[in-house]
């Protein structure tokens, strides 16, 4: 049974973040927040503390972890968009990077395949992205070569 949260008249899915990562995050948003969008950390925030936590091992492969490549739908958008989920500061190492402190970014962190979630567009009104699949994973690959 997924636990579903209310904000206004939205549901937001459930999601799950690895230990690894949300202990990343927390050293990220203690030393960097206040240089950073007090709206994008505070929605990033919001979605850490709802989030499961899970090992590195105990992690679906289907769920959008850091680093982890993405095939999505943004909006009312039939093309799919593909990004790396990365943190601040990494945007230059991968070609298709996407920050975990964008509106974007936090929308997608936890989510699994097949899951959608909205998100305020750059405008102030909700927009929807949908995850179509993860076509890479670190903690799947970790596993896979262990």
């Amino acid at each position: 049974m997924l636990h579903r949260e209310s904000i206004g008249n939205d549901t937001r899915p459930e999601i799950t973040i690895t230990k690894a990562n949300l202990g990343r995050l927390d050293v990220m948003l203690a030393s960097h927040a206040p240089i950073r969008s007090w709206r994008a950390v505070e929605h990033l925030l919001q979605e850490l503390k709802r989030a499961a936590v899970v090992t590195d091992d105990e992690t679906p492969t289907d769920v959008v972890t850091m680093h982890s490549r993405v095939e999505f739908f943004d909006g009312d958008s039939a093309m799919a968009r593909v990004a790396t989920l990365v943190y601040p500061g990494e945007s230059a190492i991968y070609e298709d990077a996407l920050s975990v402190v964008t509106p974007v970014g936090v929308a997608l962190l936890g989510l699994s395949a097949g899951q959608s979630m909205s998100y305020p567009g750059p405008d102030g009104r909700s927009r929807k992205i949908r995850v179509a699949r993860i076509l890479y994973q670190p903690e799947a690959t970790k596993r896979i070569r262990a």
